[in-house]
C-alpha cells in the first residue's frame, strides 16, 4: 500500500491495499493530477488519483511496446509524460499523460547506450534523460530521442564513482 503524510510527519490515510502487491516506484504528476505506482510483481504501473481511488492500469508482462517486465522506478516530467524503468526488458518506456504509448530508449547490452540494470531516472529542463543503471554502475544521459549523450561515473567509492546506484532525482535548477 502507498501511505500518506503530512508535512510535520503524521500519517494522514493510506490506499491501493488489495490493488498493489510489491509497490515498487512512485511518481506524481501534477497535470493532470494523478499518482502512478509501479508494481513490480503485477507488471503494470497502477494509477490513482490524489485521494487514492483506484483509476487504472497501464501494460501487462510481456516485452512488447506498453509491456512491462518487473517496473520498478518511474518519474513525470513537466509535460506529464511518464517514464518507466522497465527493469528486465532492459529500456525505458514513456507515455503520454493519458498513457499511450509514445517511445522506448535502450536496450539489452553491455556497452554505453545500452542497459543491464536501469533503475532510476529522470529528465532536465533540455528534456534530457537520466539513468541509473545498477549493474554497470553509472548514470547514462540520453537525449529526448533517446540517443546516448554521455555516461557518467564506473564502479567504486570515490568521487564520480558510484555502487549499485538505484535513484536519481533532478530539480528545477
Amino acid at each position: 500500500k502507498i501511505c500518506v503524510f503530512d508535512r510535520q510527519g503524521k500519517f494522514k490515510f493510506s490506499f491501493g491495499s488489495g490493488i498493489l502487491q510489491r509497490p515498487s516506484g512512485i511518481a506524481y504528476s501534477h497535470t493532470p493530477e494523478k499518482i502512478y505506482v509501479a508494481d513490480a510483481k503485477r507488471h503494470v504501473i497502477v494509477i490513482f488519483d490524489r485521494q487514492g481511488k483506484f483509476l487504472g492500469e497501464i501494460g501487462s508482462r510481456g516485452s512488447g511496446k506498453g509491456y512491462f517486465n518487473f517496473p520498478t522506478h518511474l518519474w513525470v516530467d513537466k509535460a506529464g509524460k511518464l517514464y518507466v524503468s522497465d527493469t528486465l526488458n532492459y529500456r525505458i518506456q514513456i507515455f503520454s499523460s493519458s498513457g499511450k504509448f509514445l517511445r522506448a530508449i535502450g536496450k539489452h547490452g553491455d556497452r554505453p547506450g545500452h542497459f543491464a540494470h536501469p533503475g532510476g531516472l529522470a529528465t532536465d529542463s533540455f528534456g534530457n534523460i537520466y539513468v541509473a543503471d545498477k549493474q554497470f554502475e553509472n548514470i547514462q544521459i540520453f537525449n529526448r530521442r533517446g540517443q546516448l549523450l554521455m555516461a557518467i561515473g564506473g564502479e567504486g567509492h570515490g568521487p564520480g564513482q558510484f555502487w549499485l546506484p538505484a535513484g536519481i532525482f533532478i530539480d528545477d535548477n
